[in-house]
């Protein structure tokens, strides 16, 4: 059996689907619009989330939308610091993620109790980052997120997959095994519109990297392009897409909105006649 393991935890890969929750504790995200931009707002979000049955939330302090602006290590960690020494005083049970390709932003975050650091840049961007999750027990969310010209439809296939090998390859090296890493294809980051639908139906192809497998397609804009509705109309869309990342053998799902998630697994586990949250 498979497993993830993540800070104080594990959890055991292929029983069923995990939902990860996205807090974006930012006031320029496309999809919230800055909602939860306070600290307080984005603990209360968060709460609501594991009510709803996230099984992690993953916390963001910078916007990684396309035209976004960069922010210093400071100015990420005053959105994120309080709102993750807060949620882990009130919820010491929770699984916390933090979302930042920064290595002292990932430092700071693990030392106040995050269990997982989840890098859009796949461990490659911050020459630190591989040195700081190794010295920890941290899990890893390791994405793709290369340069549009990198990816020309099915060919992208094979270069995603070398791409994993190699970045698992020096994890290992690192000290951080498979079993702490979850492979991400980063759905809509340089993308064209079909490219994403070309990933999707490659899935399967992941699974065999040997680490877990976690796809983000949450009011992309690909759905919206599909649906003609705006981000925060896109979520019965993300269902579905989560449920076909079911079926293609994902292990966790991150979505903006759990409970219809949620819904959609309860669905499709009853279809597959498996348990599901």
């Amino acid at each position: 059996m498979r497993t993830f393991r993540f800070g104080h935890g594990s959890w055991d890969l292929g029983q069923r689907v995990y939902l990860m929750g996205i807090v974006n504790c930012t006031p320029d995200s496309f999809s919230d619009g800055g909602h939860y931009f306070h600290w307080e707002d984005a603990v209360t979000r968060a709460e609501t989330l594991l009510a709803d049955g996230a099984d992690v939330v993953d916390l963001g302090g910078e916007s990684t939308r396309p035209g976004h602006q960069p922010v210093s290590v400071a100015e990420e960690w005053g959105r994120l610091g309080p709102v993750l020494t807060e949620l882990r005083h009130r919820r010491p049970d929770a699984v916390i993620s933090v979302d930042t390709h920064k290595a002292e932003v990932a430092a700071r975050a693990i030392a106040a109790g995050a269990d997982i650091i989840n890098d859009i840049w796949g461990l490659m961007g911050d020459p630190g980052m591989l040195r700081v999750v190794a010295a920890s027990q941290v899990g890893v969310v390791m994405m793709f997120n290369q340069d549009p010209a990198f990816l020309p439809g099915e060919l992208a296939i094979d270069r995603m997959l070398d791409f994993f090998a190699r970045g698992l390859l020096q994890a290992g090296e690192a000290g951080v095994g498979p079993d702490r890493i979850l492979v991400d294809p980063g759905l809509g980051f340089g993308y064209a519109v079909e490219d994403n639908w070309t990933v999707l139906r490659n899935l399967p192809r992941f699974r065999g990297l040997g680490a877990g497998m976690l796809v983000g397609p949450s009011r992309k804009r690909f759905l919206g392009h599909l649906t003609g509705r705006p981000p925060a109309e896109r979520d019965v869309a993300t269902a579905a897409v989560a449920v076909l990342a079911a079926e293609a053998g994902m292990d966790v799902v991150r979505v903006h909105e759990i409970a219809p998630t949620r819904d959609a697994m309860r669905v499709w586990g009853a279809w597959k006649q498996v348990w599901q949250p």
